[in-house]
Protein backbone atom coordinates (compact mmCIF):
# COMPACT_ATOMS: atom_id res chain seq x y z
CA UNK A 1 0.00 0.00 0.00
CA UNK A 2 1.35 3.44 -0.89
CA UNK A 3 1.98 6.23 1.61
CA UNK A 4 -0.84 8.22 0.01
CA UNK A 5 -3.29 5.35 0.44
CA UNK A 6 -2.26 4.94 4.08
CA UNK A 7 -2.67 8.67 4.67
CA UNK A 8 -6.15 8.64 3.14
CA UNK A 9 -7.12 5.64 5.28
CA UNK A 10 -5.82 7.38 8.38
CA UNK A 11 -7.70 10.57 7.55
CA UNK A 12 -10.87 8.44 7.40
CA UNK A 13 -10.20 7.19 10.94
CA UNK A 14 -8.19 4.00 10.37
CA UNK A 15 -5.66 4.05 13.24
CA UNK A 16 -3.92 0.97 11.84
CA UNK A 17 -2.91 3.09 8.83
CA UNK A 18 -0.99 5.44 11.14
CA UNK A 19 0.67 2.45 12.80
CA UNK A 20 1.78 1.29 9.33
CA UNK A 21 3.24 4.74 8.57
CA UNK A 22 4.99 4.74 11.96
CA UNK A 23 6.39 1.27 11.31
CA UNK A 24 7.56 2.27 7.86
CA UNK A 25 9.34 5.50 8.86
CA UNK A 26 10.35 5.37 12.53
CA UNK A 27 13.68 3.53 12.07
CA UNK A 28 14.71 5.40 8.89
CA UNK A 29 13.98 8.72 10.63
CA UNK A 30 15.96 7.67 13.71
CA UNK A 31 18.87 6.76 11.44
CA UNK A 32 18.55 10.04 9.50
CA UNK A 33 18.41 12.24 12.60
CA UNK A 34 21.30 10.34 14.21
CA UNK A 35 23.42 10.85 11.09
CA UNK A 36 22.30 14.43 10.74
CA UNK A 37 23.41 15.09 14.30
CA UNK A 38 26.81 13.57 13.59
CA UNK A 39 26.26 10.00 14.67
CA UNK A 40 26.38 10.79 18.38
CA UNK A 41 23.96 8.02 19.37
CA UNK A 42 20.31 8.26 20.22
CA UNK A 43 20.61 11.00 22.86
CA UNK A 44 17.77 13.35 21.92
CA UNK A 45 17.22 11.65 18.59
CA UNK A 46 14.26 9.61 19.77
CA UNK A 47 12.66 12.78 21.15
CA UNK A 48 13.01 14.48 17.79
CA UNK A 49 11.45 11.56 15.92
CA UNK A 50 8.66 11.32 18.48
CA UNK A 51 7.94 15.02 17.96
CA UNK A 52 7.79 14.46 14.18
CA UNK A 53 5.01 11.90 14.61
CA UNK A 54 3.19 14.03 17.18
CA UNK A 55 3.12 16.89 14.69
CA UNK A 56 1.89 14.49 12.02
CA UNK A 57 -0.97 13.44 14.32
CA UNK A 58 -1.94 17.06 15.04
CA UNK A 59 -2.55 18.03 11.41
CA UNK A 60 -2.38 15.06 9.05
CA UNK A 61 -4.66 16.80 6.57
CA UNK A 62 -1.83 19.24 5.76
CA UNK A 63 0.43 16.36 4.63
CA UNK A 64 0.57 15.70 0.90
CA UNK A 65 3.72 13.60 0.58
CA UNK A 66 4.21 11.54 3.74
CA UNK A 67 7.92 10.75 3.25
CA UNK A 68 8.93 14.28 2.27
CA UNK A 69 6.87 15.81 5.09
CA UNK A 70 8.31 13.50 7.75
CA UNK A 71 11.91 14.03 6.64
CA UNK A 72 11.44 17.80 6.31
CA UNK A 73 10.03 18.09 9.83
CA UNK A 74 12.76 15.80 11.21
CA UNK A 75 15.42 17.92 9.50
CA UNK A 76 13.94 21.16 10.81
CA UNK A 77 13.67 19.81 14.35
CA UNK A 78 17.26 18.52 14.18
CA UNK A 79 18.41 21.97 13.04
CA UNK A 80 16.54 23.60 15.94
CA UNK A 81 18.05 21.09 18.38
CA UNK A 82 21.55 21.69 16.99
CA UNK A 83 21.14 25.44 17.43
CA UNK A 84 20.02 24.90 21.02
CA UNK A 85 23.00 22.60 21.67
CA UNK A 86 25.40 25.18 20.21
CA UNK A 87 23.99 27.86 22.53
CA UNK A 88 24.28 25.52 25.52
CA UNK A 89 27.81 24.50 24.53
CA UNK A 90 28.88 28.15 24.34
CA UNK A 91 27.49 28.74 27.83
CA UNK A 92 29.32 25.69 29.19
CA UNK A 93 32.60 26.66 27.55
CA UNK A 94 32.43 30.10 29.11
CA UNK A 95 32.25 28.54 32.56
CA UNK A 96 34.42 25.43 32.02
CA UNK A 97 38.17 25.01 32.17
CA UNK A 98 40.10 25.05 28.88
CA UNK A 99 39.93 21.82 26.91
CA UNK A 100 43.05 19.65 26.62
CA UNK A 101 43.36 17.92 23.24
CA UNK A 102 44.83 14.45 22.90
CA UNK A 103 47.77 14.09 20.52
CA UNK A 104 46.92 12.94 17.00
CA UNK A 105 47.44 9.24 16.28
CA UNK A 106 49.51 8.81 13.09
CA UNK A 107 47.70 5.79 11.63
CA UNK A 108 43.92 6.09 11.78
CA UNK A 109 41.79 3.04 12.35
CA UNK A 110 38.47 2.56 10.57
CA UNK A 111 36.46 4.18 13.37
CA UNK A 112 38.83 7.12 13.52
CA UNK A 113 38.55 7.66 9.79
CA UNK A 114 34.76 7.50 10.06
CA UNK A 115 34.97 10.07 12.85
CA UNK A 116 37.11 12.37 10.73
CA UNK A 117 34.73 12.03 7.78
CA UNK A 118 31.76 12.78 10.05
CA UNK A 119 33.54 15.79 11.52
CA UNK A 120 34.36 17.16 8.07
CA UNK A 121 30.82 16.46 6.88
CA UNK A 122 29.37 18.39 9.82
CA UNK A 123 31.59 21.36 8.99
CA UNK A 124 30.15 21.69 5.49
CA UNK A 125 27.55 24.40 4.94
CA UNK A 126 24.18 23.14 6.18
CA UNK A 127 22.61 22.88 2.71
CA UNK A 128 25.50 20.76 1.37
CA UNK A 129 25.55 18.60 4.50
CA UNK A 130 21.78 18.04 4.32
CA UNK A 131 21.74 16.85 0.72
CA UNK A 132 24.81 14.65 1.18
CA UNK A 133 23.32 12.90 4.20
CA UNK A 134 20.02 12.40 2.40
CA UNK A 135 21.70 11.11 -0.78
CA UNK A 136 24.63 9.06 0.49
CA UNK A 137 23.46 7.83 3.87
CA UNK A 138 19.70 7.71 3.34
CA UNK A 139 19.74 6.73 -0.35
CA UNK A 140 17.17 9.35 -1.36
CA UNK A 141 16.73 10.38 -4.99
CA UNK A 142 17.25 13.95 -6.14
CA UNK A 143 13.47 14.29 -6.43
CA UNK A 144 12.93 13.08 -2.86
CA UNK A 145 15.69 15.36 -1.57
CA UNK A 146 14.08 18.22 -3.47
CA UNK A 147 10.74 17.53 -1.78
CA UNK A 148 12.33 17.25 1.67
CA UNK A 149 14.47 20.38 1.44
CA UNK A 150 12.31 22.54 -0.82
CA UNK A 151 15.22 22.98 -3.25
CA UNK A 152 15.04 22.33 -6.99
CA UNK A 153 16.45 19.04 -8.26
CA UNK A 154 19.19 20.87 -10.17
CA UNK A 155 20.13 22.79 -7.02
CA UNK A 156 20.26 19.48 -5.13
CA UNK A 157 22.66 18.10 -7.75
CA UNK A 158 24.83 21.20 -7.58
CA UNK A 159 24.97 21.08 -3.76
CA UNK A 160 25.85 17.39 -3.78
CA UNK A 161 28.65 18.04 -6.28
CA UNK A 162 30.00 21.00 -4.32
CA UNK A 163 29.68 19.16 -1.00
CA UNK A 164 31.55 16.10 -2.27
CA UNK A 165 34.25 18.30 -3.76
CA UNK A 166 34.70 20.22 -0.49
CA UNK A 167 34.60 17.03 1.57
CA UNK A 168 37.23 15.36 -0.61
CA UNK A 169 39.44 18.44 -0.34
CA UNK A 170 39.10 18.53 3.46
CA UNK A 171 39.87 14.82 3.71
CA UNK A 172 42.97 15.23 1.51
CA UNK A 173 44.13 18.11 3.71
CA UNK A 174 43.57 15.95 6.80
CA UNK A 175 45.63 13.18 5.19
CA UNK A 176 42.75 10.71 5.15
CA UNK A 177 42.70 10.20 1.37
Amino acid sequence: MTDRELLERYLKGDVAAFEEILGRYEKPLLRFVTRYRGGYGLDGTEDIVQEVFLRFLKEPQKVENVSAWLYRVARNLAIDEAKKEIRMDKRHRLTAAPEVRAPAIPEAEREEVAGIVTEKLLRLPANQRDVLILKVQEGKTYREISEITGLTSSNVGYLIHQGLKALASDLRTAGVV
